[in-house]
Order: structure tokens, then sequence, then C-alpha cells
């Protein structure tokens, strides 16, 4: 008997879906949808191009997710739970999507068109080098959402060390440092007698430990910058990685060799450290955590002096970001800037590591940024501090005027994908978010490196030991803005080691004192830190 001709529609659309269902778990996706998938420049790269390719599978899929995922969090949430599941999470989807493309990439290795693969969890994906047909094979897997040209980096597995002429003298430095380590995180802090420089007192430091008690204590600051120097203000400070001894061994099975206080990811070697060369690096750490000077004047010289330092190498490495949170860090400071412009929709990656590293507990911090009088409005914020839940420190000189090549705001995430129209807020946002010190206040660094041109800008030698170290006032740059906002940061969390990086954030600018136009505005972000004000606020705070 012939079936009702509804009946047959019915089978018909059943059979269909039948046939369709395995189509979803095809590897491949067809050539004109994967064609969307490739960024700019990689439909006819030049030979090997440096590429990260995103996972679908992300915990923050696209704008408005992070907002939505601290919106979600029970009352009272604590930062450190919250850490804990969100990595947990982070890593587990990072294995399962490339569990699921592995025999692909392999094959694709094995052909010459990917090269030194690197997976990442921070943002679950991997980085490798492509050919033209490489990159159009990643963009055709079902379980790769997008793939970026890497305009910063490299991202890529990296062979060997870049510092093998140097590892015996800096073995050496390494021994003598943990020989003569010293540990004063537990030891009494009183500032009753110690000079307190300008810079100090403006954030609001100096009241901080007075009336709050404060001091950094237990909290770990990653410094992403070109290293440090073996200042001896800085030493009690240096953090050390328990599980690693000094012995060309991976003790602690983290894929990293003899990584006693840190890492270089840009030379793939152990020596964070040295004796000379990071001037830099050695300032920013300085702010946040040097130890006091001593003798007949002594001085007061970061915003938290005890605060750990981890000092890290590779701006804009997402294995340094891994490894902050792996080892516990929980603040980020970081000096370096990548341009906007020039980063396309390489800044949607960044912004998606940065986010999750909040949700990991790691709050990410940095200066604004010198770029008033080099580039237009809108466009003076590099990434990450272009990020909205990445902190941008505004800076001032002595006379509490913003500097005038301190960049404003806004910033704009308008055509960037996952971003754009659907973020929850305006894709044009307000930055700075903050103002901190910028110039003119002392600062610990070597005088060797104060030569030629640099040595104009001391202005008067405060303190010298008889290393050869010296604490003068220092350059200018929003460089040394944003370490005052980690030191700030490190003493809210003594006082609150339970608040959330979204709560951390909003209490520090909701604390600040106003300046420029009422209100928050494009040149100061909030306003002045008041560290005394933010760490009473992080006291009290017992859940959203």
């Amino acid at each position: 008997m012939a079936q009702p001709p509804i009946i047959c529609r019915v089978r018909g659309l059943l059979s269909l879906l039948c046939f369709a269902v395995p189509a979803v778990a095809q590897v491949e996706v067809p050539a004109a949808r994967s064609e969307g998938k490739l960024d700019q420049g990689l439909k006819k790269p030049n030979g090997f191009v440096a590429v990260f390719a995103r996972m679908q599978d992300q915990l923050f899929a696209e704008g408005g997710d992070y907002e939505r995922f601290c919106a979600a969090q029970p009352e009272a949430a604590k930062r450190l739970d919250i850490r804990e599941r969100t990595v947990r999470d982070l890593k587990q989807r990072s294995d399962r999507s490339f569990a699921a493309v592995r025999e692909r990439v392999e094959r694709l290795v094995e052909a010459g068109l990917l090269r030194g693969i690197q997976r990442y969890w921070v943002v679950n994906g991997f980085a490798c080098e492509a050919t033209e047909a490489g990159c159009r094979a990643l963009a055709k897997l079902v379980q790769v959402g997008f793939v970026y040209r890497q305009r910063y980096g490299p991202q890529h597995a990296l062979e060997g060390s870049g510092r093998h002429q140097e590892d015996q003298r800096l073995t050496g430095l390494y021994r003598r440092l943990l020989a003569n380590a010293a540990d004063d995180r537990d030891d009494p802090w009183d500032s009753s007698a110690l000079r307190v420089p300008w810079n100090l007192k403006a954030v609001g430091a100096d009241r901080a430990w007075a009336e709050q008690g404060v001091a950094g204590r237990g909290v770990v600051i990653a410094v992403l910058d070109d290293g440090m120097m073996t200042v001896p203000a800085l030493l009690p400070a240096l953090w050390r990685n328990q599980g690693e001894e000094l012995n060309g061994k991976d003790d602690d099975g983290n894929g990293y060799v003899d990584d006693i206080f840190g890492y270089d990811f840009r030379s793939n070697s152990p020596y964070s450290v040295t004796e000379t060369g990071h001037r830099h690096g050695t300032l920013c750490a300085g702010i946040i955590a040097a130890r006091p000077t001593r003798g007949e004047d002594p001085m007061a010289t970061s915003v938290a002096p005890r605060a750990q330092i981890m000092p890290l190498i590779g701006s804009g490495q997402l294995r340094a970001y891994e490894y902050a949170v792996d080892h516990g860090a929980d603040v980020l400071s970081m000096s370096y800037t990548l341009e906007p412009v020039k980063m396309g929709q390489y800044r949607g990656l960044y912004r998606l590591a940065h986010e999750h590293l909040a949700a990991a507990g790691v709050l990410s911090v940095g200066g604004a940024g010198n770029y008033a009088k080099r580039r237009p409005v809108g466009t003076q914020i590099g990434s990450p501090k272009d990020i909205p839940c990445v902190i941008a420190a505004s800076g001032v000189g002595k006379r509490g005027a913003v500097s005038s090549f301190s960049s404003r705001g806004p910033v704009s995430w308008q055509g960037i994908r996952y971003y754009g129209q659907r973020d929850p807020r305006s894709p044009v946002m307000s930055k700075p978010d903050v103002t901190a010190c910028n110039a003119d206040f002392p600062m610990w660094t070597r005088r060797e490196v104060w030569t030629g041109a640099r040595a104009k800008r001391i202005q008067e030698v405060v303190h010298e030991d008889g290393a050869g170290y010296l604490f003068a006032t220092g350059p200018r740059g929003n460089s040394f803005a944003g370490p005052h906002v980690a030191g700030v940061a490190a003493l809210m969390l003594e006082a609150n080691p339970n608040l959330p990086v979204w709560e951390l954030k909003r209490l520090l600018e909701s604390t600040c004192q106003d300046m420029g136009e009422p209100g928050r505005d494009v040149a100061y972000g909030a306003g002045m830190m008041q560290a005394d004000k933010a760490v009473a606020a992080a006291r009290a705070w017992t859940g959203k």
C-alpha cells in the first residue's frame, strides 16, 4: 500500500538527518567556510609563517563571556578556589581538543606543512610554523576556530638555549644566590623610622603600611620584563621554585630545567637573574618589592616591601603566562606594549589569554604606554593594556600632572573577531584605568648602566653600597607606573587573599582619588590610587 505523502516526507527528512549526523563529526569543514578562519596574510604566505590555531572549545568563546563568568560566581567565592577550578577546566579543554586533531596534525608535520608544534592551555590551541597549504589545512579542521598569524612571539617551539656559553658562569651565580638566600617574608615590617619618597606617599603606600599593617606578605608578582639584576635590595624578594634543584634536571616535571628563580622564555634558558644587563626589569621589580636602604638615612624603596618577585623574560609569551599561573603568581606585571594597529586579529588572542588569566586568579597590570605624542587618539594604549580586564596605569610626575607622553584612551575593539559589537559594553572603551607615578622618584639600579646620555638623568644619588649599586632618581616612563599598581594589588591581596581579580580591580578603581576632569576620564582613568583605602575595602569585602 502506498504511504501517504506526509509520511514519505517525514521519512525523507529523517533519512536526511541520519545522513547528516556523521558530517558533524567529520574532521574537516568545506573550503568555503574554512577561508573565513584564516587571518590576513595567511592565504598566500611566503614560505613558512608563524601561526596560532585557536580551538573552538574555549572557556570564554566570545566577548561578554568573561563578564558573565564573573557575575555567575557564587557569593563570597574565593579567588584560589576559582583558580583551581578554572585551571583544571582550561587544561582539560586543551587535552580534549588536541586529542581530536592529533592524528591530522602529525600527518601535516610528516608532509612538511607544519613544524615546531607548541600546545597551550591559557588559550586552548597550539602554535607552529606553517606553509600556505598547512594554514589552509588547519583552517579546515572543525575543531579549529581561527588561525592567527603570529605578529609577536614566536609562540612556536624553540630549540635549545640562546645562552649556552653563559651557562657555566650563570650556574655559579645561582649557586651563590642559593647559598646566601635570605627570606624575610615573615619578618616584621616597621616603616616608622624610614624616609618615604613622594611617590609612595602619593599612592598611599605608607598609610597602608601604618594603618592596615600590610606589606605584601605571601603575594607573588611575576615581572614579565627583561629579567632582574642581583641588586642587594631585591635579593630577599626573589621568588624561589621549591620544586627545583640546580642540577641540570627538570626536578618538578614542569618542562623547564633549573628554573630556580623564574625563566627566560626568549632564550629558553633558566637564567632570568644576572649580575648585569637587566636594567628595565630591575627598576620595575624594585618599585614593587625592593627592601629599604640601610645606613644613616634609611629609605623605603617599594610599595610592597614583603612581596616576592618572580622574574620572567619573554614579552607576549603565552608560555610565560602559563608558568606564572602554574607556579602561584598572584599578579602579572608587564611593561611591554604590542601596537594594536600592527596586531590585527592577533589582539583577540591576547584578550582571551588575559581573560582566562583573570579567571585563574592572576591580575594583569601595566603602564598605559608612552605614545601620546606619537600615535592618534584611540590607538595610543597598546595590547595587552587595552584589554578590559587588564589594569592600564597612566602616569604623573612629582607635580601631579599627567605626563605629556602618557597614553590616553579610549580603546576600540571594533572589527576584532569574537569581540566588537558582541561585547556587552561598547566596542569603544574608556582607558586608562588608574593613575600612578612614572618619574622623578628614587629607584635601585647599577652605576655601570648609567653611562653616556643616561647619566644626565641622575638628579640625586640617595644611597650607594659597596657593590656598585645605587639608589638614584631614575628615568621617566609609564613602565614605572604599572609596578606601582602591582604593589598596591599585593597589599590588597595580603589583606584578603580570597578577593577575586574582578573585585580587586573594582575596589582599586572605586577608591582612587579623582584627578583631571570630574569622574573617570581618558587621561587619568579613575584617578590616583589610594592604597590605604583600597586595602581597607579589600579587607572588608566578604562577597558580592
